[in-house]
């Protein structure tokens, strides 16, 4: 169960104008720029905002605020890398700015830097020891840098911080299910239903859970909800699926391929999990064509390859 990362959300539109010069006109002239860079980041006009910073910037060099704004409106436009320089910089201007310690924690684990995005989160932690956001997205970089150990520690400390913490009551469950703690995730995850029971991924992660303890006839209710939930997500179809096919329901389990595909005509892991159905259904033709696919779109699965073999080796 992987657990995509919760991002921080409210402060850019707080913004501090009286650092960004020491001469009225450049104030003025800078916060207008600023103040116009909020709002095209308000309406998602990214572009437009990152030129309102750098203006901004142009103008007030020494002035941590825009640096960070324009690094929030490239992160948010996709230009994560880059991003990454305006939150160091921004933090070099001010180093008890959490906020963009915060983010350029979240910068450098999205780019896979999860050393960095610790320290960045260490570093705001030492400022606001009580902020269990950075408690939280901290234990995702350790846990997405395999250390379980730590990530649970951090949650913990989120939880102990904010008890009403969903994300962090469903990423610790995920600690606890990857360690086979079962009645721990379960737990964990029954809690995250109870405080957000419109959390989609809470209930797909529950529905997983009781596939793998052999439970799939609770499972397929969850995943149906998770699916109402959100509709554009395309593991809860798989993981149906793999509920169905437990429960000996292979016509099942192919239309809720079906639709998994449909949602993503390139996923891989429906497409061998299709594959394997059609083979363990005698549809050797079609198990044929699945595995054939995957190995388009990932030239060197062990699996796919592995299938193809023995399809081969069946009596014409």
């Amino acid at each position: 169960m992987r657990i995509r990362i919760g991002l921080r959300k409210g402060f850019i539109a707080v913004v501090l104008l009286g650092s960004l010069s020491a001469f009225a006109l450049g104030q003025t002239t800078a916060s207008e720029h600023l103040r116009r860079g909020n709002e095209h980041y308000k309406n998602k006009n990214y572009a437009q905002a990152i030129a309102s910073f750098s203006e901004a910037i142009r103008l007030s060099p020494r002035s941590p605020e825009p640096w960070f704004n324009r690094g929030q409106a490239r992160y948010y436009s996709g230009d994560v890398r880059t991003s990454i320089g305006d939150f160091q910089q921004a933090t070099t201007l001010n180093p008890n700015y959490v906020d963009a310690w915060f983010q350029l924690g979240l910068a450098r684990n999205k780019t896979g830097d999860q050393a960095g995005a610790i320290a960045a989160y260490t570093r705001g932690l030492s400022i606001a020891s009580g902020d269990s956001q950075l408690y939280y997205n901290r234990g995702i970089a350790y846990a997405d840098s395999g250390r379980d150990d730590l990530a649970l520690a951090d949650y913990n400390r989120a939880l102990q911080i904010n008890t009403n913490y969903t994300k962090a009551f469903v990423n610790r469950g995920a600690v606890h299910y990857r360690a086979k703690r079962y009645d721990a995730a379960l737990a964990d995850l029954n809690r995250a239903i109870e405080l957000d029971p419109g959390y989609a991924e809470a209930w797909n992660n529950r529905g997983v859970l009781y596939n793998t303890t052999n439970r799939s006839q609770l499972a397929l209710p969850d995943l149906d909800q998770a699916i109402k939930l959100d509709p554009t997500l395309k593991k809860p179809h798989l993981d149906k699926a793999i509920a169905y096919n437990k429960l000996g329901r292979n016509t099942d389990a192919i239309e809720s391929l079906n639709n998994a595909i449909k949602l993503d005509p390139k996923y891989v892991n429906a497409y061998i999990f299709r594959s394997a159905v059609y083979f363990d259904t005698k549809k050797f033709d079609l198990s044929k064509a699945d595995a054939e696919q995957v190995l388009r779109l990932d030239p060197k699965n062990k699996f796919a390859a592995n299938l193809l073999t023995r399809i081969a080796a069946q009596p014409k």
